[in-house]
């Protein structure tokens, strides 16, 4: 599993709280306008139709009061009636024409009739024109007589818009009907950019609409489900949510009180929540702004408290490859610099225990030394003493003779079995000396043939015999011989140690280039072999196969640490029965 960076979890962690927190915020924000604002304009929209509706309602009650009024009068001086006629067009400016039916046996019969034709004139109007919206929209009478008051768009295509006002008298024998223009309804019903109100009768046809045209083509809407609740439901106000052409729109509806109709008022949702989504637009903006802000100081940040991280594992690094005492500068925070003095510390004391572990080291290589030394020591006692007795022998035969030539041919023989002890002697001294730790270029087989000279006589000494298998032409190691002889000295004394109860004790020594790059040199023995638990646990420190005051169970760990000093590796092969054989390889000199 591939780990991120300290920096990348700082950066990562600061943007996602961040992102959560403003995600949070939003939603919340944009819930809780949205909320406030539907119920807003939920209540505005019914606000705004109740009082156009009791506007309206006025209005027309006051006109409708007016008729009344004129068609009492009417009757009781019907030749004053054009005189008084003109008194109500002057006190209201919209009427176009006035009308009264009175009922007779057969219906009704239109008794009068008056159009002003000046104010038609203004308009481009005759009174021809009101005569095809008459014929066209008759006034429903009967209807009339029944509601007491009816409302009727009555306009005509393509540009007259007229609005029809029929009244009945207090005792229902005339109808009184005023033809108006429709700016007093559209009056009541102007709008803004946003909301729309509107007029329409009981029918569902528009009486008043913010749109002429549709005033003018008097639009059927009976169909939207508003309308339907206006002029069907038992509510006399209330609100609903619908769609129109695919738009979503937020209506509220209140019934004209004489029942000529009902007010509208409708609005686009995305218009009502336009200043909720600005508002969720201008907050995202700013969120990204924070986000962005934030994530470029926690970068800085992170940047900051990983940079003296870094500097720490690169000095580890440099440990780690043993370049103790290297110490790293101490910056940054409180902490980072407790732990950068707490590295330079343990940098410093690794080198202290560093050197002591080399003199320790050294001391326990040459005490194993020592002891191999005094296991030779009986070996080299009786391999000195062969020379020795020569000496001895031909001194005396030197004495006993007067041959001056005779002489002369035992005291070569003196001096060169003098040179022989000498020779053991200073081999056996120069073993036992302590190493000096230089590195130089070795032949293999060099190294083999000086650990042999130490221990062969001793091994003969003990019936074993040592054969080798000295491969030709092998690339030098570089290490320190003093060394190798002891790793290869001591396999052989252990190995002469093994074979104390075997019938054939032969031991075999050899090198050879098993790949480029590396020497193996190999010994092996026809002893009792090794087990599994016992291969194991070979190398390590104290542990040891002989009798008790036999061994410390050192030396094969000491072997192995001088071996890997010299960057190569040694490891036992083995079974029960089948001997043992130590292999060591070095790598070759580049």
């Amino acid at each position: 599993m591939v780990q991120s960076s300290l920096r990348t979890q700082i950066v990562g962690l600061v943007g996602i709280m961040l992102v959560g927190a403003m995600a949070v915020y939003l939603v919340l924000a944009t819930r809780v306008v949205s909320a406030d604002k539907e119920a807003s304009v939920y209540d505005v929209n019914a606000l705004v139709a109740g009082t156009v509706a009791q506007q309206i309602g006025r209005t027309v009650d006051g006109i409708a009061d007016k008729l009344r009024y004129f068609g009492q009068e009417y009757e009781i001086t019907p030749g004053d009636a054009e005189r008084r006629a003109r008194s109500l067009f002057d006190a209201d400016s919209a009427v176009l024409s006035l009308e009264v039916f009175k009922r007779t046996e057969g219906g009704f019969e239109r008794s009068f009739l008056f159009v002003d034709n000046r104010r038609l004139a203004a308009l481009n109007l005759t009174a021809d024109d009101l005569t095809e919206a008459r014929k066209r929209t008759p006034a429903p009478l009967d209807a009339v007589q029944q509601a007491g008051v009816v409302l009727q768009n009555a306009s005509l295509a393509p540009d007259l818009a007229l609005v029809r006002l029929s009244s009945t008298t207090a005792d229902g024998k005339a109808v009184v009907i005023a033809d108006l223009r429709p700016e007093w309804l559209l009056s009541a019903v102007a709008t803004s950019s946003v909301y729309k109100v509107f007029l329409v009768d009981r029918l569902g046809r528009v009486l008043a609409h913010p749109d002429s045209e549709q005033v003018i083509k008097r639009e059927d809407l009976s169909a939207l489900p508003v309308v339907k609740d206006a002029l069907g439901g038992k509510l006399a106000r209330g609100t609903e949510e619908y769609e129109v052409s695919g738009v979503s729109q937020v209506a509220a509806f209140a019934r004209v009180e004489n029942g000529v109709g009902a007010v509208i008022v409708q609005v686009p949702r995305d218009e009502v929540f336009k200043a909720t989504r600005e508002l969720s637009r201008r907050s995202l903006l700013f969120a990204v702004g924070v986000v962005s802000l934030a994530l470029v100081l926690a970068v800085l940040l992170g940047r900051r408290v990983t940079r003296p991280l870094r500097e720490l594992q690169e000095t580890l690094m440099v440990i780690s490859r043993g370049n103790f005492g290297v110490e790293v500068p101490v910056a940054g925070p409180s902490e980072i610099r407790a732990v950068g003095a707490a590295l330079n510390e343990m940098s410093r004391e690794l080198v202290r225990r560093s050197e002591q572990l080399q003199t320790t080291n050294a001391q326990l290589v040459q005490s194993e030394k020592l002891s191999a030394v005094g296991e030779l020591a009986a070996s080299v006692a009786h391999e000195v003493k062969n020379p020795m007795v020569g000496i001895v022998g031909f001194a005396q035969l030197g004495q006993e003779s007067t041959d001056p030539a005779e002489s002369l041919e035992y005291f070569k023989l003196i001096e060169q079995d003098a040179f022989r002890a000498n020779k053991i002697l200073q081999n056996l001294l120069e073993f036992s000396r302590p190493p000096e730790m230089e590195f130089e270029a070795l032949g293999p087989n060099d190294v083999v043939l000086g650990a042999m000279a130490l221990c062969v006589h001793q091994l003969q000494m003990q019936g074993v015999r040592v054969e080798t298998a000295l491969a030709t032409g092998l690339s030098s190691i570089r290490g320190n011989s003093n060394q190798l002889r002891q790793v290869l000295l001591n396999l052989m004394l252990n190995a002469g140690q093994a074979m104390e109860g075997s019938p054939r004790k032969l031991i075999t020594v050899s090198t050879s280039r098993p790949e480029a790059g590396f020497v193996e040199i190999k010994v092996g023995d026809t002893g009792p072999g090794l087990a599994a638990d016992v291969k194991d646990k070979l190398f390590k420190p104290f542990f040891t196969t002989k009798r008790r005051g036999q061994g410390t169970g050192l030396g094969l760990s000491v072997s192995r640490s001088i071996v890997e000093a010299h960057r190569g590796s040694i490891r036992a092969e083995g079974a029960p029965g089948a001997g043992a054989t130590f292999i060591i390889r070095l790598p070759e000199v580049s």
